[in-house]
């Protein structure tokens, strides 16, 4: 064989050898952690498996007490589990929820949901859509150690066939859950009066798990919500809850309302006022974070007439009064979907952004407690479709989890 031949057949080894490995890493690698450097997706989709992460439209993530990273999401009728010890670099092998398939909601604004307590006790909720179009039911489920959850249950209360969604939840450490979500049994009611009501309720249910089973209550917080809008919800420094918002204020105003469940009866503030006035759900709901000293920190999307894009404020007194609103990212860029983390004078921000070509996930902080910002940083990219972005924070621990749809899903730390 001469030397021309040779050299042929080794260049074609070379590339074959190259193309494969390509291949498989793009196959096999769900998860990425990207640590300080931006991350940089292709266009190749990932193959899915009955159980693979990428074949989920979103992934929801949590750090347990220990310091743990927990990941939940759903693949055909079905919730999936796994655990990192190292932060995300990382991850166990994959667990499946056992309980019988049923419908789940995992998309955009609406996913399940998980908590974990000091002792790794895993809680899931989720809305169950039903029939009716736009009509579902918030459920639930715990397991003691992963190894068998008990009977899912219907956490509303009212047995109607309509809306029961976005939901969110939070455990405590004395183990009590808490779930709010969208309503609109207020609705139903309204019209079986032959009365108007628009948009949706606030409800929240709470109860503990005991001998395997759990009792919730279910209570009105409010009405006249924005119905396709996440909700947030958080403790603050007094251990109350605390939940932000898209309201319908009049005339079809959507901007942005909290409340504080310190007292009777319970006040809610409003505390965006960019004047949106739009006949539909944006599907954008506000971020709330409370640090130690009860220094309320707040993000939202508006396109109104007094204000257009992504904006962050605080308040030091539960919305009574709100700080001058700061603009975060480049409206003319699409800049959408914020989310924030406060935790001992540090306030950090991440969004989203589209150039034209691509996705890109960008991030701020702070040093002062949100008084000043630093510049912008880009944080990673994609060309392929992505998810919103989450930060998720224990203490001064903060990672972004951002999940590009059929294709990866990233761990990038702050």
């Amino acid at each position: 064989m001469n030397n021309k031949n040779t050299n042929a057949i080794l260049l074609f080894y070379i590339l074959s050898s190259f193309l494969l490995m390509t291949i498989t890493s793009v196959v096999f690698s769900a998860t990425s952690y990207a640590g300080n450097m931006p991350a940089h997706a292709t266009n190749q989709l990932i193959n899915c498996t009955p159980v693979a992460i990428t074949c989920s439209a979103t992934v929801t993530t949590t750090i347990a007490p220990d310091g743990s990273l927990w990941r939940l999401w759903t693949v055909k009728d079905s919730l999936y589990y796994d655990k990192s010890v190292d932060l995300g670099k990382s991850f166990d092998q994959v667990k499946r929820v056992d309980i019988p398939p049923e419908k789940i909601s995992s998309r955009g604004e609406n996913r399940p949901k998980i908590a974990i307590d000091k002792f790794n006790g895993i809680y899931l909720s989720w809305a169950q859509p039903l029939a009716k179009r736009f009509s579902a039911n918030i459920r639930f489920t715990y397991s003691p150690n992963g190894q068998h959850f008990m009977p899912a249950q219907t956490v509303n209360t009212d047995g109607l066939d309509t809306g029961h969604s976005f939901n969110e939840m939070l455990v405590d450490d004395a183990g009590t859950v808490s779930l709010i979500w969208l309503d609109r049994r207020q609705a139903v009611y309204a019209k079986s009066r032959g009365d108007d009501y628009n948009g949706s309720a606030i409800y929240l249910a709470q109860g503990k798990v005991a001998n395997n089973t759990i009792v919730f209550s279910n209570q009105k917080l409010v009405d006249t919500t924005c119905v396709c809008c996440r909700l947030s919800l958080t403790h603050n420094a007094d251990n109350n809850l605390a939940l932000a918002w898209r309201h319908i204020y009049a005339n079809n105003i959507r901007d942005h309302a909290l409340l504080t469940l310190d007292d009777k009866p319970f006040q809610s503030h409003r505390f965006s006022r960019d004047m949106w006035q739009i006949n539909g759900c944006p599907h954008q709901g506000p971020s709330l974070s409370i640090d130690q000293r009860n220094r309320y920190h707040l993000v939202w999307f508006n396109q109104g007439d007094n204000g257009k894009g992504v904006f962050y404020t605080y308040s030091d007194n539960l919305g009574v009064d709100m700080s001058k609103k700061q603009v975060v990212g480049d409206n003319n860029k699409q800049a959408s979907h914020p989310h924030i983390y406060a935790f001992d004078m540090r306030v950090d921000i991440v969004w989203l952004e589209f150039d034209g070509t691509l996705h890109q996930l960008w991030h701020k902080v702070s040093h002062d407690n949100g008084k000043t910002f630093q510049a912008a940083s880009l944080l990673s990219t994609s060309l392929t479709k992505a998810d919103r972005p989450f930060i998720i924070g224990k203490g001064n621990q903060r990672l972004v989890s951002w999940h590009i749809t059929s294709n990866e899903h990233r761990i990038i730390p702050l």
